[in-house]
């Protein structure tokens, strides 16, 4: 398992001005409010999704789906809050749909580790979002980005040799749905992850490993866990060796899922404090950023205070089909 770092902004739609504002606070008293059916409320297909933070750590969260069929026979919302989810499962479901996320209280800064099947940065984007639209900050959305150090792109990018391309796939998720459906005629879930090897017919698919990094690039939420290729630098001399870029090539720690003296969150602890390269990438990314507005925002600030989350769900439904109607 890997613990993967990123950072963020948030963009006022309206004016498309963007804040350096840090939602470690707000997400703190999102988890201390009593809004049960809000914190309930959130879906990703037929999988519902939970944030909850995990007891005795200031800033660290299990992110939880689970899907109609296994998990949710066995949570039963109307009995207990979103925060004792994490006492009915087993630690093998934890390790199977759960992810981890900490939060930097000094900077936006947040790093999450997820196994397979597990939700990953693209599905927890969704949920905070669509958490701002819910409590009424609809002009207002959170980007991501990945804290990532280009010279490992840039190597495989400059390889003269590429014989073959491995490419891992999340089965449940983007082309990897989409795969299992041609081959098995319909989605099978349960496969977890599958890998896709690319062969060449005449000796070099150089420009086809490109391509395919290029347009992973460009569209990260397919499902694409991390490309590989059997490859060299020197078209005349040396080794065809494996090479490995995890998706978007973020910067990334690991973490021992099986580690007996120390639980995940533990070691996640550990590596956040210890990585001071996710420092220097932070401030490449925010010196990247023109016209970043670094002050107060009123607005974001108010829902650092757990009060802010108590929205009538109902209410706002039927406000939005009024103005559909209208």
């Amino acid at each position: 398992m890997k613990l993967y770092y990123f950072s963020y902004i948030i963009r006022k739609i309206s004016t498309q001005e963007k804040y350096l504002h840090n939602i470690a606070d707000l997400l703190g008293a999102f988890h201390k409010s009593n809004n049960v059916a809000l914190k309930s409320s959130f879906k990703r297909g037929d999988e519902k999704l939970y944030l909850t933070k995990i007891d005795g750590y200031l800033n660290t969260y299990y992110f939880l789906k689970t899907s109609n069929d296994d998990l949710l026979k066995r949570i039963n919302e109307q009995n207990f809050t979103v925060s004792d989810i994490k006492d009915k499962l087993e630690s093998g479901e934890k390790m199977a749909f759960t992810a981890h996320i900490h939060f930097s209280t000094a900077q936006p800064i947040l790093a999450i580790a997820s196994g397979i099947g597990c939700p990953r940065l693209d599905v927890f984007a969704d949920y905070t979002n669509e958490l701002f639209k819910k409590v009424g900050l609809n002009d207002y959305e959170v980007e991501f980005t990945a804290l990532s150090a280009n010279s490992t792109k840039k190597d495989l990018l400059e390889m003269e040799v590429v014989n073959s391309i491995f490419i891992d796939i999340d089965a449940d998720e983007g082309i990897g749905k989409t795969f299992l459906k041609e081959l098995a005629g319909e989605y099978t879930s349960g496969v977890g992850s599958f890998r896709v090897t690319v062969e060449s017919t005449q000796g070099n698919i150089k420009d086809t490993f490109r391509k395919i990094i290029k347009k992973n690039d460009q569209d990260k939420n397919r499902g694409i866990i991390r490309v590989g290729a059997k490859a060299k630098h020197d078209e005349l001399t040396g080794q065809l060796m494996d090479y490995w870029l995890d998706n978007e090539n973020v910067l990334a720690d690991k973490i021992n899922p099986k580690a007996k003296r120390k639980s995940i969150a533990d070691q996640i602890g550990e590596k956040f404090d210890q990585n001071s390269q996710a420092i220097t990438l932070y401030e490449k990314f925010i010196n990247n950023q023109p016209n970043v507005n670094s002050t107060e925002n009123a607005t974001l600030t108010r829902f650092n205070a757990p009060e802010s989350f108590n929205v009538d769900l109902k209410r706002d439904e039927d406000d939005e089909n009024t103005d559909s109607e209208a």
